[in-house]
């Protein structure tokens, strides 16, 4: 009996370790602190208005920023993130996954009207009420090459979108931004 309890401890104590390499290894793939030098540290304006970037294990996301909510339009309990391994071929890839180019444009009211209606009618789940009163895009590319774009639509001020496409625009990739009221 007492050689099955020391068997049983050593499996156990090396089942511990090896789960314990794993999460310390994910968590060390990125190194928040000393960032690559190419790493992407700042948002464009705009996108820093409703966004931030986050330090998670495999590499930096971009979030909700404070004051507001983001959430996807078929779901009210996943949070939504912008991540650099958003990429469907992402998987074989090792981390640490990053930024390291993203650039924004503004719109005129006239692409942005067109290209609003555009992506209404490839994307179910993108149905603004009416034409955007500001649309901005934004070019990302993560350290494998990879290419994201994110339109970001804006209804008003305090309420818009981000339609994220890796490559391709997908229903569930489709981010409704509010800013949040004061209490």
């Amino acid at each position: 009996m007492r050689r099955i309890a020391v068997l049983a401890l050593v499996c156990v104590t090396a089942l511990a370790g090896a789960h314990q390499e794993g999460v310390s290894g994910l968590s060390a793939a990125y190194d928040c602190e000393h960032p690559p030098t190419d790493a992407v540290v700042q948002l464009p304006a705009k996108l820093g208005v409703v966004g931030r970037l986050v330090c998670l294990p495999a590499g930096p996301g971009i979030l909700a920023n404070h004051g507001w909510s983001w959430r996807y339009t078929g779901s009210f309990f996943e949070l939504p993130t912008i991540t650099a391994y958003a990429h469907v071929d992402s998987a074989g890839m090792p981390a640490p996954f990053y930024f390291t180019r993203l650039s924004a444009r503004d719109l005129s009211n006239g692409e942005a009207a067109k290209l609003s209606a555009q992506l209404q009618r490839d994307i179910a789940t993108y149905q603004p009420d009416g034409v955007p009163a500001a649309m901005s895009v934004f070019e990302v590319v993560n350290n494998y090459g990879r290419r994201i774009t994110v339109f970001m639509p804006m209804e008003s001020k305090e309420n818009g979108w981000l339609i994220v496409c890796t490559p391709e625009c997908r229903a569930d990739y489709v981010i409704l931004v509010n800013r949040l009221l004061p209490n």
